[in-house]
This record gives structure tokens, C-alpha cells and sequence, in this order.
């Protein structure tokens, strides 16, 4: 089995240890959290902040993921992302195994698709990419990286989603719609138009509430 280490120790992370154990391939030797060291998730220690990524590939672990999901905010996911890309690890998938995909889906890397997903018929959904849990992605639709679909919303065929976007819990998107890049879709929203990068969109049908104020990434080291 592969030695895989995950990077955050939340809720998120408690069900891709699930995911990784079930799939036979991985040995999850430790998680790194800056506010958890010590503690035990899901049955794996807390080893310690990202400062011992470095240490932890130099003993020969290869593989990581990222176990933190993001409500809204997809910044800190990004950046411990691109932080092990950094440290010479592989950014690992965690496909539940009954999550169903058809064979001309296109993967990324560090892809999480949570039990009973489905992605259907070439849908192409890019790095670092939740499709949460129960979620469907229909044919054609394009996900950007690091974008969230949370457990429930529903994207009909052709639906473009910019990166670092989060669709909210039970969310429906019209066929052939674009959500703009960081744009967030509220929990049981139903989106009809396209949606401007940065915006906030809830209702039946979705209206644009504000637009969000950037807000710099949150170092995962609390510093």
C-alpha cells in the first residue's frame, strides 16, 4: 500500500480517511493541523503543522491529500493544495466507491467524490476538485480547480464552473450556465442565469445578494 498523509484534520478529513481505507490502496500514516497536533482522527494521529511535510517526504512518503472542505471559501484548500505540490507529493484521489462515474470522465488531480455521487459522461472536472456527497455532475460540464460542490446540488448537462467556486447544499444549475470563478451558489438555490466571478447568489431563482471582498490566504501554519 501507498503511505499517504493528509493535510488538515476536520470533518472533510475524517471522511477521506474513510474513502482512502475502503479503496485498499493507501495507509493513511498521519494528518498535519496546526490547532490539532496530537489529537486522533479517525483512528490517525495528528503529527503535527505543515512544517513537517518536509521531513515526512524525506522518509519517503510520496502521497498526500487535502482534508479540508471550505464552506464558501476554498482559499485555504488552494493554498495546502498547491503547498504539497510544492514538497514533492502527489496530490492523491479519493473516489468513494459507490460514486459513479462514466468512463469519459476527465479527472484532475487531488479529486474528492464523496458516496453516491455521480459524474456523468464527459464531464471534465479539474484539480483539487469536492464533489460532495450524493452531488451530480451531468455530461459535458466543466469543473475549474479547487471549485466545491457541496453534498445534494444538482448541475444539468453543459454547466461551466469557474475555479474556487462553491455550490451550496442542494443547489440546481440550469443547463449550459457559467458560474464565475470564486462565486458562491447558497444552499438550495436554483440558478437559471450565468453568475459573475466573486459574487453571492441565493434564492429560487438565484439573484446576486453582494459581491464578496477578497480576502488574503489564511497561512495553514496560524502564522
Amino acid at each position: 500500500m501507498k503511505r499517504v498523509v493528509g493535510l488538515g484534520a476536520g470533518g472533510h478529513a475524517k471522511v477521506l480517511i474513510d474513502i482512502l481505507h475502503q479503496s485498499g490502496e493507501y495507509d493513511v500514516i498521519g494528518l498535519l493541523d496546526p490547532d490539532k497536533a496530537g489529537q486522533v482522527l479517525g483512528g490517525v494521529l495528528v503529527l503535527g503543522n505543515d512544517e513537517r511535510l518536509a521531513q515526512i517526504r524525506e522518509d519517503g512518503v510520496t502521497c498526500a491529500f487535502i482534508g479540508v472542505g471550505g464552506v464558501g471559501d476554498n482559499s485555504l484548500r488552494t493554498t495546502l493544495y498547491q503547498k504539497a505540490l510544492a514538497a514533492g507529493f502527489t496530490v492523491v484521489n479519493a473516489i468513494h466507491p459507490t460514486a459513479i462515474l462514466a468512463p469519459s470522465v476527465q479527472l484532475g488531480q487531488g479529486v474528492a467524490i464523496m458516496a453516491g455521487a455521480i459524474v456523468n459522461a464527459d464531464a471534465i472536472i479539474s484539480d483539487n476538485v469536492i464533489i460532495n456527497t450524493g452531488a451530480i455532475v451531468e455530461h459535458d460540464c466543466a469543473i475549474g480547480a479547487h471549485v466545491h460542490i457541496s453534498p445534494g446540488a444538482i448541475l444539468s448537462g453543459g454547466v461551466r464552473v469557474g475555479e474556487s467556486a462553491h455550490i451550496g447544499a442542494g443547489a440546481t444549475v440550469r443547463q449550459c450556465i457559467t458560474i464565475g470563478a470564486e462565486a458562491i451558489i447558497g444552499a438550495g438555490a436554483v440558478v437559471i442565469h450565468d453568475t459573475l466571478p466573486n459574487t453571492v447568489s441565493i434564492g429560487v431563482p438565484a439573484r446576486v445578494i453582494k459581491f464578496k471582498k477578497k480576502d488574503p490566504w489564511r497561512p495553514f501554519n496560524g502564522s
